[in-house]
């Protein structure tokens, strides 16, 4: 910064046209300007300015130190006015990492309305059910399910989703419908490996607050939340799914839920962002939407959002 600062001088001097105007306009005396002068040409080794008793005149290294610093504080002026306007405006690149299933279905359609309302923002919205590191991933703002265990980062509880043990009648057919957990080990269990998931560990309370871990087991395993339903709906077992992701179809009996005296956990979805200072003013406005909208995310997903 003290280079910009030697170079800022330099270009106002030779806009002013004299060190004594230069020294009223910038605030300093003339022997400080003399000395920002000196530094420059003692550490590029040539002289810029020649002073007379007509004032001062540019040296040919001078004349192009001159036209290219003078671009390029023009430039960096602006790019700091900008920067510093992000703090109050919503504009930029806003970069939004969410769960496939609550992503594409939900948080989808308002990125598009939020962006609507702020079209100075852009938005990209990045979908998978992996684990987003916010640094190495260069995510603004993530949905996630489950906090973080990272104290640089903010995590707010956005809402739970409830869970059920489910499958198709077709998998059902010829077969003994489980009706306590350890029934589950008997039976082909599909099972989602992601960031947040029960993964093998199924975790059911019955309704007396028992706890029961059953260890399930299945050929069958994705990292992929929508892939899960479609295996549950096509019968190729039993799963642990999102009731909202499986509203319409538990509706419609595609799908079956099973013990339902035993309930599942819950599935908290946070939202993450970086530190609670210093946030630009897109990031700031994209949580806020969020929040406002927060229990449009709870309402059932429609057949044609499915689709």
């Amino acid at each position: 910064m003290k280079r910009i600062a030697d170079l800022s001088v330099f270009v106002s001097v030779v806009k002013a046209g004299s060190l004594s105007e230069a020294s009223n306009d910038l605030g300093l005396s003339v022997a400080s300007i003399s000395k920002y002068i000196s530094r420059i040409e003692q550490e590029l080794g040539v002289r810029v300015l020649v002073r007379n008793a007509r004032g001062l005149r540019l040296t040919s290294e001078g004349q192009a130190l001159y036209v290219r610093v003078d671009t390029l504080l023009s430039q960096l002026n602006k790019a700091i006015a900008y920067v510093s306007a992000c703090r109050d405006v919503p504009r930029g690149m806003l970069k939004v990492s969410s769960t496939i299933g609550l992503g594409r279905n939900r948080i989808a359609p308002l990125v598009s309305e939020f962006s609507k309302l702020y079209p100075d923002v852009t938005v990209q919205l990045s979908l998978g059910d992996r684990y987003v590191d916010m640094v190495l991933d260069d995510v603004d703002v993530a949905i996630s399910i489950g906090a973080p265990d990272d104290a640089s980062l903010v995590a707010k509880r956005l809402m739970s989703n409830p869970c059920c043990v489910c499958a198709s009648p077709a998998y059902l057919e010829g077969r003994k419908a489980p009706r306590h957990p350890k029934d589950l080990k008997r039976h082909d269990c599909l099972i989602l490996d992601c960031h947040g998931s029960f993964k093998d560990q199924w975790q059911l309370e019955d309704e007396y607050g028992g706890q029961h871990h059953v260890k399930v087991s299945g050929n069958l395993i994705t990292d992929n939340s929508e892939t899960l339903r479609e295996w549950a709906l096509k019968g190729y077992g039993v799963a642990l799914k999102s009731r909202w992701d499986i509203a319409e179809h538990l509706d419609r009996g595609e799908l079956v839920q099973l013990m339902p005296r035993y309930r599942a956990p819950d599935l908290d979805f946070y939202l993450v962002y970086a530190g609670r200072d210093l946030l630009p003013a897109k990031t700031r406005a994209f949580i806020a939407f969020l929040e406002e909208n927060v229990e449009r995310l709870k309402q059932p997903i429609s057949d044609s959002a499915q689709a």
